[in-house]
């Protein structure tokens, strides 16, 4: 029985060892959705390839698809995201790291002058 109660100590310490990882940054930036593009700009930063589960953007993409009028038009998004290495093949290889969009916190169809890209 001691054995047992060890042996569920160490794995409920684990467990909360894992949790306690990483907290989620939160990234603010112009979003672009489209044709073989999946653009998240940074504020103030360069582009970057976004990924997500596609239930966690869903509501997010049907409203970009409703509220923009040009092809990869920008639109402002917030999300807690965490920042993965490039990607090694297809078209998120030709950026310099990929974002993984976890949680989706504000969308709105303008960009706010604040949030420039940066200068050349």
């Amino acid at each position: 029985m001691i054995k047992l109660s060890a042996t569920a100590m160490l794995i409920g310490s684990v467990l909360s060892l894992t949790a306690c990882g990483e907290k989620p940054k939160v990234y603010s930036g112009r979003f672009i959705f489209g044709h073989e593009v999946r653009e998240f700009i940074p504020c103030g930063r360069s582009a970057l390839w976004w990924q997500a589960d596609q239930d966690r953007v869903a509501d997010l993409i049907e409203f970009y698809q409703l509220n923009t009028t040009e092809p990869y038009q920008a639109i402002y998004v917030q999300a807690e995201a965490k920042l993965l290495p490039a990607a090694t093949d297809g078209y998120a290889q030709d950026y310099p790291a990929v974002l993984r969009l976890d949680k989706i916190l504000d969308w709105q169809q303008a960009v706010p002058d604040s949030c420039n890209a940066p200068s050349s």
